[in-house]
């Protein structure tokens, strides 16, 4: 029994020591670093994906391109037109700028049909320089973190492909903008989400298109049957967006093991 004690105050000399320097090491570490870690390669993608678009949405909403604007722009068209016409509408739809003001500018400019195809060709590029750049800056970080219903989602609109994202053009519940961004995040293909794009974003273009033409022109009868078909393709976006909610998928119940 003498013996041990020696021993016993070794170890507890041995706790206090270790005690102590663990109280230090907390103490030199700030708060933050305790509560947050640093984020990943994926996540930091991602962080910047949500600020870039956020930014975006902010510049168009606040100090973004008006209609009246388009319009004036419009005007001063020049042989070169066309091309400034499919750039500027890929530039300012990956900007946030609503595609509706652009086909009623595109319209007022060159006519129904051939400014719907030229904002129709821009529309589409811009889609795809949004995709791809959600596809590099969040896939990653999004892949590993779906669970539950957001995987069935996500594993349907792959699997559906073009038409699912024909589906999220035409339903006006879906922000065509930021849409463009988070198809990037899931697994639809390039080529999958210019197609849906292009068919999706169709009947729209020509209606608005068919409005700025009309409207410049001072077609009244035209503007109120490119207004009417405006509405008729709204009221339609509507009852898509509740056909697509019911048949939205359900995680699986869970199963239970004992009788």
């Amino acid at each position: 029994m003498p013996g041990s004690l020696p021993s016993a105050r070794d170890e507890i000399r041995q706790a206090l020591i270790m005690t102590r320097r663990a109280v230090a090491s907390v103490r030199k570490t700030p708060p933050w670093r305790r509560q947050w870690s640093r984020p990943t390669g994926p996540a930091l993608r991602f962080m910047i994906l949500v600020t870039l678009v956020a930014m975006l949405l902010a510049t168009a909403l606040i100090a973004g391109p008006d209609r009246e604007t388009l319009l004036h722009a419009a005007r001063g068209g020049s042989m070169f037109a066309p091309v400034a016409a499919v750039v500027g509408s890929a530039l300012l739809v990956a900007a946030m700028v609503p595609r509706t003001w652009l086909a009623f500018a595109g319209g007022a400019l060159f006519g129904s049909v051939a400014g719907a195809m030229y904002v129709l060709a821009g529309v589409t590029a811009g889609a795809a320089l949004a995709f791809l750049v959600g596809r590099l800056l969040g896939r990653s970080f999004v892949s590993t973190k779906l669970r539950g219903r957001f995987a069935l989602i996500e594993a349907s609109v792959a699997r559906r492909g073009v038409w699912a994202v024909v589906v999220c053009r035409l339903i006006p519940i879906v922000p065509f903008a930021i849409s463009n961004y988070a198809f990037g995040t899931t697994s639809v293909r390039p080529r999958q989400m210019i197609a849906g794009t292009m068919l999706g974003a169709l009947p729209a273009t020509f209606a608005y298109s068919a409005l700025g033409s009309a409207t410049m022109h001072g077609d009244w009868l035209g503007a109120k049957v490119a207004g009417g078909c405006v509405l008729a393709l709204g009221a339609c976006g509507v009852i898509g967006t509740y056909l697509v909610w019911r048949r939205r998928p359900h995680a699986a119940p869970a199963v239970s093991l004992t009788k």
